[in-house]
């Protein structure tokens, strides 16, 4: 299928994996890419035979360790075909393998699109479901809500299918499981007709995007929308956008690689860099980064519209916390960046996002704001992230399963009304352990409370 060159992990000549991020890297004792479902078979028989454990591990563009796999690496990538279309039905069914940017593509051919995406697109579709990838948009739901089956191979090797018309636990547990319940080899996914967006961009205050969070009513007139807030100053970045059956209207190609390109990534990438040497200048270039986005509105396709590309190598933090907390957890964020005077010249993103019904997503039960932070490398800002994080906790925020949180199992298990429903299953499901690690003896704790 298509080039997956950018935005992803890398492995070097010894064969060390490193996410996306340079966060977190590991050489596994065994690397392993089936072709085909009998092959994966035998890769597990193979782990449970040798006493190794098993990690699935998708485009690597998890910002922390859950896809790290010290002992058995499995990558999906040449399980990544389309096995159907339905025009009729508007539904795809595609391997686990399967990247966004891949599957958009072959939506195209048949004039569909995703009902909503995030702004990157090189995630594999199992990876995407299984840490809760969302966009934003109080009606717009996460991929957790844009399945309609999936099957997993589980540990003994058996294939089991899982329906939203069927539902029960396993729909509702497998669709964001880590991995820790068997590996996503078919999705089955509901599109919608291919759309266009009118997106607006522009620049507000703090205190109008705090009373715009403070809306629901407001926030719901809108399809999308998003808020950017920068340290250290008081204009916010905010767009929206609405479905609209106008014809594209946008900046010519020049312009858009202008303004995607040079404005977004060789700007922030220069930010970063002077930031770093003068700290002091912060503001300043923040301001400067701020004016340079001019209040615009466009009509695009979806895609274009939600996928702003983003190639600065950066880490990331995110928690989803309960829509009325949204304002005391983005001033919290902003405090902790703000009291330790980091060189932080990165704009820190907050989305909307609907309640989900699949257990472990972090909007589960209830409509959340997503309040994230990014920045580029050489910032040390574990203790600023710390910060956030207990505030947001405190607020019953719960983390984004792919970004930057120190929670395990002990804090986590009282922020997810089924956790223990989730756990009893993967006790059935996995009794052993097979689809373990350390990131996941962490974040779910070992099964049964030992590991292989």
């Amino acid at each position: 299928m298509g080039s997956r060159r950018a935005l992803g992990a890398e492995v070097s000549s010894d064969g060390t994996w490193t996410n996306f991020s340079r966060r977190v890297s590991v050489r596994p004792r065994r690397t392993v890419a089936p072709a085909d479902l009998d092959e994966l078979r035998r890769v597990l028989e193979e782990a449970v035979a040798d006493g190794l454990r098993v990690r699935v591990v998708g485009a690597g563009h998890s910002y922390n360790d859950v896809a790290v796999a010290p002992e058995v690496q499995v990558s999906l990538d040449r399980l990544d075909r389309v096995l159907d279309v339905d025009p009729a039905a508007a539904q795809l069914t595609v391997q686990g393998g399967a990247r966004l940017f891949e599957i958009r593509a072959e939506m195209a051919r048949h004039g569909l699109a995703f009902a909503n995406m995030g702004d990157i697109d090189r995630q594999s579709i199992g990876g995407a479901l299984s840490t809760g990838t969302h966009g934003t948009g109080l009606r717009m739901p996460a991929f957790a809500s844009q399945v309609v089956a999936l099957e997993l191979m589980l540990a003994d090797g058996s294939t089991v299918r899982c329906t939203a018309d069927e539902g029960g636990d396993l729909w509702d547990a497998a669709r964001v499981g880590l991995g820790a319940l068997g590996i996503i080899v078919s999705v089955t996914i509901q599109a919608v007709p291919a759309y266009n967006l009118r997106r607006s961009d522009s620049v507000v205050t703090r205190e109008q995007a705090f009373a715009l969070l403070a809306d629901p009513p407001t926030l719901d007139r809108h399809d999308h929308i998003g808020l950017y807030f920068m340290p250290y100053i008081d204009q916010v970045l905010m767009w929206t956008a609405e479905r609209t059956s106008d014809p594209v209207d946008k900046p010519s190609a020049l312009g858009e690689w202008f303004r995607d390109v040079v404005k977004v990534n060789y700007g922030l990438e220069a930010m970063g860099t002077v930031a770093r040497r003068a700290p002091r200048l912060v503001p300043a270039l923040s301001r400067a980064f701020a004016k340079g986005i001019k209040p615009e509105t466009t009509v695009d396709t979806y895609d274009k519209v939600f996928l702003r590309p983003l190639f600065v190598r950066h880490d990331a933090w995110e928690f989803a916390v309960p829509l009325g907390s949204a304002g005391d957890s983005v001033r919290a964020l902003m405090a902790s960046i703000e009291g330790s005077r980091l060189p932080y010249a990165f704009p820190c993103e907050t989305r909307i996002a609907p309640a989900e019904t699949a257990w472990l997503h972090p909007t589960y039960g209830r409509p959340s704001a997503c309040i994230g932070a990014a920045i580029y490398p050489g910032v040390d800002v574990e203790d600023a992230w710390a910060e956030a994080q207990r505030a947001a906790v405190a607020a019953g925020g719960r983390p984004h399963w792919g970004k930057w949180h120190t929670l395990g199992a002990a804090e986590l298990s009282g922020l997810y009304p089924r956790w223990d429903d989730f756990a009893e299953l993967r006790g059935r499901l996995d009794p052993s352990g097979l689809f373990g690690s350390p990131a996941i003896d962490r974040l779910l704790g070992p099964v049964g409370g030992s590991t292989l």
